[in-house]
């Protein structure tokens, strides 16, 4: 019997760390012979099956169309299990800020759409196992079905990856967006601020306001590839990478997909001690720290010598390995 990956949002209108997790479980699903069922496809391919063996549904998304309820409800009834992803619970925590008549509609479209993946499952994904607790704690009247967490993953590990040199001046990269709320560049540039003497500062994003945010400091800006990130990385010396969005409840349940680059990359990076990164790299990492003790961390980067270096290199590796989207789709056929 087949296994089918659904995707309910239309890739070309999603973007960031959904698009890229949908895209790797599409590449590993058709590696593996599977059937995709995307848009442009689905009420033809879904009224085709006669037995399906796993239908795995990224939803990557706050709503399903009517479509959507259509074609889950046929491949529910062909399939022997139906398990759904459900990327946030976000309205669930903040429900205060879906107060205005658009924001409503919303916040019901959401609770709609989320009751059916609870009804139509036969079991449930979260990126972490918590978001399935506030979900249900948060939603009496939903359907509760098994769940467990099916987190992001590792991809394109980066293969020999050399030290950086030591003996000149290291970087020190932030990656990604800085415009969501809780970002936490501006502490990326206030250690730049205080310690501009003692390391190189790069950001690789694809914000377009950056070059005006980072005026009159020495930041390096830029856009690329992310093939390409591990070659910028040796050849900028770039040593550690910063995660600096605090800690609150939301963060807390979430797993921060820019982790997973740093470990595909075996960069360490600095971090506040989020939940979920704790349970991915132990509470033993050694490059947790609080964001708001900029001299704590300079001490601490300061305080590694090559061989630790070397040992926390090689520690991001092995979990980068551990955590690749084959284990998670190996996972999925496990369950």
């Amino acid at each position: 019997m087949n296994n089918i990956l659904y995707i309910i949002p239309d890739l070309a209108k999603v973007s960031g760390g959904p698009k890229t997790r949908v895209s790797l479980f599409k590449n590993i699903f058709l590696n593996k012979r599977d059937d995709i069922i995307e848009k442009g496809n689905k009420i033809v391919k879904s009224v085709s099956y006669k037995k399906v063996n796993i239908t795995y549904v990224e939803s990557a998304t706050n709503r399903i169309a009517l479509v959507d309820f259509l074609c889950l409800l046929l491949l529910r009834l062909r399939s022997k299990k139906v398990i759904i992803f459900i990327r946030d619970v976000y309205i669930e925590m903040f429900p205060k800020q879906y107060t205005n008549p658009r924001a409503k509609i919303t916040l019901i479209v959401n609770k709609l759409s989320n009751f059916y993946l609870t009804l139509i499952s036969t079991n449930l994904v979260f990126p972490t196992i918590e978001m399935g607790d506030m979900l249900f704690k948060n939603n009496s009247f939903y359907i509760k079905k098994p769940y467990q967490a099916l987190p992001p993953a590792t991809y394109n590990i980066t293969e020999n990856k050399q030290n950086p040199d030591f003996s000149k001046k290291t970087g020190i990269l932030y990656l990604g967006s800085t415009k969501y709320q809780n970002s936490g560049f501006n502490t990326f540039l206030a250690f730049e601020k205080k310690y501009q003497k003692h390391y190189n500062f790069y950001v690789l994003s694809g914000d377009n306001h950056l070059h005006d945010l980072t005026k009159g400091t020495t930041v390096k800006v830029a856009k690329i590839p992310r093939e390409t990130i591990p070659v910028y990385i040796k050849e900028n010396n770039i040593a550690y990478a910063f995660h600096t969005r605090p800690r609150n409840s939301y963060d807390d349940l979430t797993f921060p997909i820019k982790v997973f680059d740093f470990l595909s990359f075996q960069l360490p990076f600095l971090s506040e001690q989020h939940v979920p990164l704790k349970k991915l790299v132990s509470n033993q990492y050694q490059l947790f720290v609080s964001m708001n003790n900029l001299e704590g961390i300079h001490a601490k980067i300061q305080r590694i010598d090559k061989k630790e270096y070397t040992l926390l290199a090689d520690f991001l590796k092995e979990i980068a390995l551990n955590n690749t989207y084959q284990k998670r789709y190996d996972q999925i056929l496990e369950i």
